[in-house]
């Protein structure tokens, strides 16, 4: 330890918490004031900085998927990923690592850092950020969303509000399950809970509400998304005093995001729907905080408004849990629609003419309809039997074993149903008590072993005398539960009983969202819908089936199988989407996810929530790329790039735009310049790892796809004092100073400018060509820009290349950063040398179809946010004049 490091950490460590200030802030001001009294102590101060940019690097890298920040305070990150001794986080990975999640421990705690490194710093006033975590359907989103909320508590969030849903028993469940969790039981002295599994959020609290959050470190809300309770809500926060919500760190987890969340009000209505302003409205009365939703369908989310300050749009951040392998979501159950029949043999059909004993065809049959259990629906009960026996066999008397029954989201039917399946079993049990399980016999022989290769347990393979001998057992404890929202609560589904539940459930839309069916394993679906959404989260069979994997069986409606194929491959679409605008290092805030649509009857989601996207270019139209991580590892590699750019350059001298000035403070233009030249150079352009795979797909695409269009390539003009001179074209360096380097990254040389796009650089061909209209030679939105590129009248879908000669000294102001030649000195002086040429980054936007050449392209939607990209604070730094006085005044 340095000799005033304990007395610089806890100066530091005051100004941060007394004046609300970010970790780069506090840095500053304490640097001013160790360099009045104390500039010895400097050295310590730096050696803190270290250490902390080294902690925050780790939960950086675990941000692969979530896009990219462009301010570099956000970039940098302010988490730690650690553990506190005796923190929430600790003691619930230990109950983790005690029950169930024991082998999902590690990746739970990854999953987790990468979130909670993206939240708003606490205790900094006005760092408000919006996000969204994407899962899977079933696939424990909300183990995931509990570590976050115990690391935000142990980092010094204080109140957590977590949104459960619509409905009464996923409030319910979610609570008791945060309680366990989360330990508000155990520790019961540490929190102060806002509700309980008994009630939601009431009026009673409000009166009190300042003195609650003031006095009480951690306070947790789980609330419905119901318009009652979230006035509640609003109004509890309202009677808490300015001082205090602004010294109180809010963390809002939005469960089900999608649902209810957005405004799914008529295009023109004079206000948005009830739910969507009261979430507005708790959101507006947040001072620090952080609004996170999960959802496994995020269509309606990433089709909010973007522009709308009080909306929930997340402009911040997107985050993609992982999927485990030993997940089944619609890829693995149903294959890609695009590659059908790689998919286990789990998926049966039922029978067209099934159908009208299984559900009304509209609500004036409903009082009419007398369902029964046809041939399909007793198969499925009698496997969901066999099941259950063979799980005895395997000594797993002692997990839930379910079974679901959705044919219509009506609530009457489901009783009828209920009452059929009753008589279905009455004699099956009675024979059965006379040791007579014979209607079982043909069943098991035919598909026991249909997906016997998906078992990963270590069990012996089940026989017919040992599942026989289990059956009775199996139906004596058989119960039949139907769950919807007119059920008494004796009949609904319960698994908080002492003993294990084997139970079929009958039930709609109460099961479709949310609520975990434990140890389901048996599907019977014939319900239909035309969204996506409502689809994926009717599917309540996607899930993990550790243990049971084989004995998973889904029984659907004709075409349903196929709908879902083609959903595995929307959201596969979705997770490439993702990665892509990570690689181009750009946030929802910049830039709309695209969806692909149904070419028949499917819909996104509801066409209310759809209201503000518009079609938008397929595949790669209009995709951009910027270059904005550099390894440095090889000074002759950096070379070998600026000969090729120049031998490019050469070859594209008969294309230099005719009215092009000479000078070096203008970028210089080669119009038109055919794709074949353009291709072949980027085919051999050394990029970044991580730009190298998505600049290879765009590069495929554009050859065979577009190949005849043109290109505009820019040698772009800085502002820096030397020049780049090919021929007698010259053009000033371009200043992009790095990321200020991290402590133990010497293995892996790089830099990272985050920002190499400076505003207007996506029309900067068309300024430079005069086509820009005069009436907007103002700064365009990336949105205005794009269009114009698109349109005939603008750039006519031509390609852009951007080529970024970078300063290998440039400067900086910001603490965030770091003389480039500081950093490239650390790693090799040669790269460093007087005589080295610029290093070169790009800029990219693909060609556009303007002519509609490309077959079966199919048709994308998204939402376009009314960015425009900002330079970077220094990229072209500008002399400051900031010498003083004696008397330290200005003169």
């Amino acid at each position: 330890m340095g000799k005033y490091e304990k007395f610089v950490r806890n100066m530091f460590d005051d100004a941060r918490r007394a004046n609300k200030l970010s970790f780069d802030e506090a840095v500053l001001r304490t640097r001013e004031t160790l360099m009045g009294f104390q500039p010895e102590a400097l050295e310590d101060l730096e050696t803190i900085v270290a250490e902390h940019e080294a902690e925050v690097a780790q939960a950086t890298k675990l941000s692969e998927k979530s896009t990219s920040f462009v301010r570099d305070d956000i970039a940098r990150g302010w988490y730690v990923p650690h553990t506190r001794p005796g923190g929430v986080w600790e003691r619930l990975r230990q109950r983790m690592s005690e029950g169930g999640l024991a082998g999902a421990v590690g990746s739970i705690d990854d999953s987790s850092n990468s979130i909670v490194a993206h939240l708003a710093e606490p205790n900094v006033g006005g760092d408000k950020r919006r996000g969204l975590v994407i899962g899977n359907v079933q696939s424990g989103k909300t183990a995931n969303y509990a570590a976050v909320i115990s690391k935000a508590l142990d980092e010094g969030y204080k109140l957590i509000i977590v949104m459960s849903g619509i409905y009464t028993n996923l409030r319910q469940q979610t609570q008791r399950r945060l309680e366990r969790d989360l330990g508000t039981q155990v520790d019961s002295n540490e929190w102060f809970r806002l509700t309980s599994s008994e009630g939601d959020i009431g009026r009673a609290d409000i009166k009190n509400a300042a003195n609650i959050v003031d006095t009480n470190d951690r306070t947790l809300a789980v609330v419905k998304k119901n318009s009652r309770r979230l006035s509640n809500l609003r109004d509890f926060l309202d009677a808490v005093d300015v001082g205090t919500m602004s010294n109180t760190p809010v963390l809002i987890i939005d469960d089900e995001s999608d649902q209810a969340t957005p405004d799914s009000s008529a295009s023109g209505a004079d206000s948005p729907t009830a739910i969507n302003q009261r979430m507005g409205e708790i959101w507006e009365r947040v001072s620090n905080g952080t609004y996170v939703g999960y959802t496994a369908t995020p269509f309606a989310n990433v089709f909010m408004d973007p522009t709308a300050d009080d909306d929930l749009y997340p402009s911040d951040f997107l985050n993609v849990m992982p999927t485990p392998d030993t997940y089944f979501g619609a890829e693995r159950l149903f294959g890609l629609d695009d590659a059908p029949g790689d998919s286990p043999d789990v998926i049966r059909h039922i029978g067209p003419d099934e159908l009208v004993h299984l559900m009304p065809k509209g609500r004036k049959d409903v009082e009419q309809f007398e369902p029964h259990v046809t041939r399909s629906l007793g198969a499925a009960i009698r496997w969901f039997i066999i099941g259950a026996a063979v799980r005895l066999v395997r000594g797993q008397s002692r997990e839930h074993s379910t079974m679901l029954i959705h044919t219509t989201h009506r609530v009457d039917p489901h009783f009828l149903m209920r009452d059929e399946v009753h008589s279905f079993l009455k004699p099956i049990r009675d024979r059965a008590l006379d040791g007579d399980v014979d209607d079982f016999y043909d069943l098991f022989h035919a598909e026991m072993n249909r997906a016997a290769e998906l078992y990963t347990g270590t069990g012996p393979a089940p026989t017919w005398p040992t599942v026989k001998a289990e059956i009775p057992n199996v139906l004596r404890t058989l119960k039949i539960s139907v769950d919807n929202g007119t059920a008494d609560e004796t009949e609904r589904l319960d698994y908080e009983t002492d003993t294990p539940q084997t139970v079929i459930v009958i039930g709609g839309g109460t099961l479709s969202r949310g609520l975990t069916l434990e140890g389901l394993y048996v599907s019977f679906f014939t319900r239909t819908s035309n969204a996506y959404d409502t689809l994926l989260q009717m599917g309540r069979w996607f899930g993990y089936r550790q243990g049971y994997e084989d004995l998973q069986r889904v029984w659907v409606s004709e075409g349903l199988d196929r709908d879902y194929g083609f959903l595995a491959s929307v959201e596969a679409d979705l997770r490439v989407e993702i990665e892509r605008m990570t690689a181009a290092g750009q946030s929802p805030g910049q830039i709309g996810l695209r969806i692909q649509q149904h070419p028949g009857r499917l819909e996104i989601t509801s066409k209310n929530k759809m209201k503000h996207v518009e079609k938008v270019e397929v595949d790669f139209e209009g995709y951009r790329l910027q270059t904005t991580a550099f390894e440095i590892a090889d000074p002759r590699a950096l070379v070998n790039t600026a000969s090729d750019v120049e031998q490019f350059l050469t070859e594209l001298m008969g294309y230099v735009h005719h009215q092009q000035n000479s000078h070096a403070d203008e970028a210089i233009l080669f119009d038109g310049v055919p794709s074949p030249k353009v291709l072949s150079f980027l085919d051999n352009f050394e990029v970044h790892p991580r730009y190298a795979e998505v600049l290879h797909e765009a590069v495929t695409w554009t050859r065979d796809k577009v190949p005849h269009t043109p290109w505009n390539i820019v040698l772009a003009s800085g502002s820096g004092r030397e020049t780049y001179n090919v021929h007698d074209l010259s053009v000033r360096r371009v200043n992009r100073s790095p990321l200020r380097s991290t402590p133990g990254e010497e293995s892996k040389p790089e830099i990272d400018i985050r920002a190499l796009m400076s505003a207007g650089d996506l029309v900067e061909d068309l300024k430079l060509s005069d086509r820009l209209p005069a009436a907007q030679s103002g700064r365009l939105s990336n949105k205005e820009q794009l269009d114009h590129r698109a349109s005939k009248h603008g750039a006519a879908g031509r390609g852009l290349l951007v080529l970024y000669p970078i300063s290998r000294t440039s400067q900086t102001r910001s603490t965030a950063r770091m003389p480039m030649s500081d950093a490239l000195a650390s790693v090799d002086s040669a790269l460093v040398e007087p005589a080295a040429p610029p290093i070169f980054g790009i800029g990219l936007v693909a060609p556009y179809d303007v002519d509609n050449m490309v077959p079966n392209k199919g048709t994308y939607v998204a939402v376009r946010p009314q960015h425009t990209d900002e330079a970077d604070d220094d990229a072209e730094e500008q002399p400051v004049d900031d010498e003083r006085d004696y008397d330290g005044g200005p003169r």
